[in-house]
C-alpha cells in the first residue's frame, strides 16, 4: 500500500528540477512505500529531460511516474491533476523550484507515530531568498482539535493558511470533500488551504523545517505586473470568501472574529503595498474597494466599535494621533500577516 504520494509540479524549472528531485530520492525509507508524481506543465525548456534523466538513473523503492500537459495550464491544474492520479494515504505537494528538508518524511512518520489519525501535519518552512523561516513563534508541536467552523476559526487564529506546500494531508478528506485548487486564481493556496481546514477535525503544527522555498527567478515587469494583477484578483475572491465565514462577534472570546477581521484587512493592506509598486488595473483596484467597503461596514453592523475605527483611521494622521494601545495590536497582527504574504510570494 503506498502510504506517501509527493506531487511534484514543474514548469520550465531546468536549474532547480534536479536538486528538487535529489531532494525527494533523499527521502527513500525502505520501510515507507512511497510514490512520487511528476506533472510537468508543458515546459518549454530542458526539465522535462533533465527529470526522465534523473528518474531513468534511480533504483530505489519510490515509485516515480511522470505526467506531461500539452499546453500549458498553470500551478493550481498541475496539482490538481497530481491529485487525481495520487494513491497514497497521505499527499505532499512540492513545487520544481523548492526542496524537501534532509529527513522530512522521517519527522512527519515520527510525528504520525505520536498522532495516527491527525488529518494534516503542516511543518515549518524556510525562504532561501528571505533567509528567514515561515513560522518564527513556534517552538514545540501544537496540536488543533475541532469540526467545521471551530477549526476554520483555529486555523487562522495560528496562522496556518495561505501556503499549501508545507502541509501532509489525508487524501480521502480531499476526495471526499473535492478540495481542488482554484484554477482561475493566481495564487491557488490561499482558498485552498481554507477549504481544506474548514473540513478537516485534527492538526498537527511542527516547530521543524520540512521545506525549502527556492531562489524566485526575476521576471520582465510586464510578467510581474500580469502575474501581480492576478495575485490581487485572488486576494478579492479570498477576502469575500471570509467576509462570508466570518464568525459572530459574541465568538470574540477565543479571538475568532478578530482574528478573521484582521486577516482580512492584512490581505487588503498587503494589497495596497503592491498597488504602490506595480501598474495596477482599474477593475483590480475597483474590486479591492468593494471588499474594504464591506469589511467596514461589517464591522460597524456588527457593532465592533474600535475595529471599525481602526479600519477606517488606520495610516492616517488622525490614528497616530490617538496612539490607542489597541490599535497598536492590532497593527502588529497585520504587520505579521503582510510580512507572511512577503515570504510566500517571495517580495
Amino acid at each position: 500500500m503506498t502510504y506517501i504520494s509527493i506531487i511534484l509540479s514543474t514548469f520550465n524549472h531546468e536549474k532547480t528540477v534536479g536538486q528538487c528531485l535529489e531532494s525527494i530520492i533523499a527521502q527513500e525509507n525502505a520501510d515507507l512505500q512511497m510514490e512520487c508524481i511528476i506533472i510537468d506543465d508543458c515546459s518549454t525548456d530542458d526539465t522535462l529531460p533533465i527529470i526522465r534523466h534523473i528518474v531513468g538513473g534511480y533504483a530505489g523503492n519510490i515509485s516515480f511516474r511522470i505526467f506531461r500537459h500539452q499546453s500549458h495550464h498553470g500551478l493550481s491544474r498541475s496539482r490538481n491533476t497530481g491529485l487525481q492520479r495520487a494513491e497514497g494515504l497521505y499527499v505532499l505537494f512540492v513545487n520544481g523550484a523548492d526542496m524537501l528538508r534532509f529527513g522530512c518524511i522521517d519527522t512527519y512518520m515520527v510525528s504520525l507515530m505520536r498522532h495516527w489519525n491527525v488529518d494534516v501535519l503542516a511543518g515549518n518552512a524556510y525562504n532561501i531568498s528571505l533567509r528567514r523561516n515561515l513560522f518564527s513563534n513556534i517552538t514545540s508541536a501544537l496540536e488543533l482539535h475541532g469540526r467545521g467552523e471551530e477549526l476554520f476559526h483555529e486555523m487562522i487564529r495560528n496562522h496556518l493558511y495561505l501556503y499549501a506546500n508545507n502541509k501532509l494531508v489525508r487524501r480521502e478528506l480531499l476526495q471526499a470533500n473535492q478540495t481542488l485548487f482554484s484554477e482561475q486564481m493566481a495564487y491557488g493556496d490561499i482558498q485552498w488551504a481554507f477549504d481544506l481546514f474548514a473540513n478537516v477535525s485534527s492538526v498537527v503544527l511542527l516547530p521543524d523545517v520540512t521545506y525549502e522555498y527556492g531562489i524566485h527567478e526575476t521576471h520582465s515587469i510586464g510578467h510581474a505586473e500580469k502575474w501581480v494583477n492576478a495575485l490581487l484578483s485572488s486576494y478579492t475572491a479570498t477576502c469575500d470568501n471570509l467576509l462570508d465565514k466570518a464568525p459572530r462577534p459574541e465568538s470574540s472570546d477565543g479571538g475568532y472574529y478578530l482574528a478573521h477581521q484582521l486577516l482580512v484587512y492584512g490581505l487588503l493592506t498587503h494589497a495596497d503595498m503592491l498597488v504602490k509598486e506595480y501598474s495596477v488595473n482599474s477593475q483590480v483596484k475597483r474590486e479591492l474597494s468593494t471588499v474594504r467597503s464591506r469589511l467596514v461596514n461589517q464591522t460597524k453592523n456588527d457593532g465592533q466599535r474600535s475595529l471599525h475605527l481602526f479600519f477606517r483611521q488606520d495610516g492616517s494622521i488622525i490614528s497616530a494621533l490617538l496612539r490607542n494601545p489597541t490599535f497598536k495590536n492590532y497593527r502588529n497582527v497585520v504587520k505579521e500577516i503582510t510580512n507572511f504574504l512577503d515570504v510566500l510570494i517571495g517580495r
